[in-house]
């Protein structure tokens, strides 16, 4: 619901920072979440590369730092909240 919003405001130049910054932090922690868990099901097997959940989990974290890391998201979030 979240991302059609911010697709919603992004398509008519609406979208803060904030919002950006929120979906962001969002997607690509949830995406880490879920490769995880597919990883642990393949057990050792998973960080081999003979199976692509071990390609799909290293795609998944390095999201997390590509265009500002997740840290940086949440500052960036908080300060819009703050008002700075």
């Amino acid at each position: 619901a979240y991302l059609k919003q911010c697709e919603a405001r992004f398509k008519v130049g609406a979208m803060t920072t904030e919002e950006a910054s929120i979906l962001k932090l969002m997607s690509t922690e949830l995406q880490v979440k879920l490769t995880h868990e597919c990883l642990q099901l393949f057990g050792g097997y998973g960080y081999t590369e003979e199976y692509p959940i071990s390609r799909f989990f290293t795609d998944a974290r390095v999201q997390t730092i590509y265009a500002g890391t997740s840290e940086i998201m949440k500052e960036v979030i908080a300060r819009g909240e703050l008002g700075r």
